[in-house]
């Protein structure tokens, strides 16, 4: 069987994954013609003339019919055959088709290649865009998953270009952005993806997808350091002779971990540990909070109340406790000085999100800023010594607190 044309980009790519799997459910071949931009591929004459505007994924048909955009080479590559019904069946599951493609193109991959330029330095930085675009993806994410709790496909009972599209979005967002913690939060999705990528038909199209270990972070830049001036030269002191060595030192060492400042901060007589232990195992108003009042350092430790700044925009109870879930995981890294509860206050459409946190030393802000988004909190300091503070603090601990009126309905612990 003749190829039914070319298309311009590499196996991978989750533009052309998309291609090369509706061609496979349709049956037709389909070349690859390995095209890399970061190679300047883009950028040769013979690729220009061709396709001048010069990037990728690109397709030309053996009659010269040439396509740009990949959701337009994906709709082509689909529809050349009836037989696999990839663009549905009639006028209201082609718009749901339709509809599924937009949706993972704009709200997922959109956010997800947006994230990955900024946590790699391609656009200039800013902890607050970051946040924005986690806090997206976990907005389409979490929209899917209530989607695909109920179904297997996503028009219909039978694979559609729509699940093509999504499963290579997916594909992209997995592999480059959200590692397992990120994968832990949408299992239906996670399913689903293994579900369409498995196919048999399409195992080809995904066969080169890997899954990343952890979320992409940013890592600031190294600066360049300034030439330093030679100094003086200094009279010579006679070399010691260089002390024996065992074999085993002659393995090269790892370099220590970098300490953290609070590890400097004088002892504290409050055992964070053991008041984890505590709250986990004992009754909360009966024994745990009496127990914490009686061991405290206010000295060594503080006490915040965070509270969400974008309440307004908070949607589904359940989804805003992601959002929760997303932050504590973020503050992973500060685990050892922190513990606290956060909580979703309200209904449907009408929720806050507020809590209280315990963080070593009194600069709280110097625990929570590992997690890039406890920008999106206000931070009040809660004395304990006043009965509104302790109130609070009481409550919340206790899962029985109120905010703004509004009842608590969900939240999380970070211990």
């Amino acid at each position: 069987m003749a190829p039914i044309g070319q298309i311009y980009g590499y196996a991978g790519h989750f533009k052309v994954n998309r291609v090369v799997a509706a061609a496979a459910y349709n049956g037709v071949e389909l070349e690859i013609v390995d095209t890399q931009p970061s190679k300047g591929d883009t950028k040769k004459p013979e690729y220009q003339a061709l396709f001048p505007y010069g990037k990728i994924p690109a397709f030309k048909g053996p009659d010269g019919f040439t396509l740009i955009e990949g959701k337009a080479i994906a709709r082509y590559v689909a529809g050349i055959s009836d037989n696999a019904k990839l663009l549905g069946t009639d006028a209201k599951s082609a718009a749901l088709v339709e509809q599924w493609i937009s949706f993972a193109d704009d709200e997922i991959v959109n956010n997800g290649v947006q994230l990955m330029l900024l946590c790699l330095n391609m656009i200039p930085y800013n902890k607050a865009a970051e946040q924005r675009l986690w806090d997206a993806l976990d907005r389409a994410f979490t929209f899917v998953e209530a989607e695909l709790k109920k179904k297997t496909f996503l028009v219909g009972h039978r694979v559609t270009l729509a699940d093509l599209t999504l499963a290579s979005d997916l594909g992209f967002i997995f592999g480059r952005v959200g590692g397992v913690n990120f994968r832990s939060k949408y299992p239906n999705t996670v399913r689903y993806f293994n579900t369409v990528t498995k196919q048999p038909t399409a195992m080809k199209a995904y066969s080169t997808l890997t899954l990343a270990e952890d979320n992409i972070k940013f890592v600031a830049p190294k600066k360049e350091e300034k030439p330093k001036a030679a100094p003086a030269p200094k009279a010579e002191k006679p070399k010691a002779a260089p002390a024996p060595k065992d074999d085993e030192d002659d393995e090269p060492k790892p370099a220590p971990k970098p300490k953290n400042p609070l590890d400097d901060l004088p002892k504290s007589s409050f055992n964070l540990d053991e008041w984890k232990r505590t709250y986990s195992n004992e009754e909360t108003r009966e024994t745990a909070l009496p127990w914490f009042f009686k061991n405290f350092d206010a000295e060594g430790y503080s006490i915040v109340k965070l509270d969400y700044k974008y309440n307004d925009e908070l949607q589904a109870v359940f989804q805003s406790n992601n959002l929760i879930g997303g932050f504590f995981a973020r503050l992973e890294a500060s685990r050892k000085y922190t513990m606290g509860t956060l909580g979703v206050f309200g209904e449907n459409n009408a929720n806050a999100i507020s809590g209280v946190m315990i963080c070593r030393g009194k600069d709280p802000k110097s625990v929570l800023e590992v997690a890039p988004d406890v920008d999106s909190y206000d931070i009040t300091p809660l004395d304990l010594s006043k009965a509104e503070d302790k109130k609070f603090f009481e409550d919340m601990m206790a899962w029985e607190a109120t905010v703004g009126g509004k009842a608590f309905a969900d939240g999380k612990i970070m211990k």
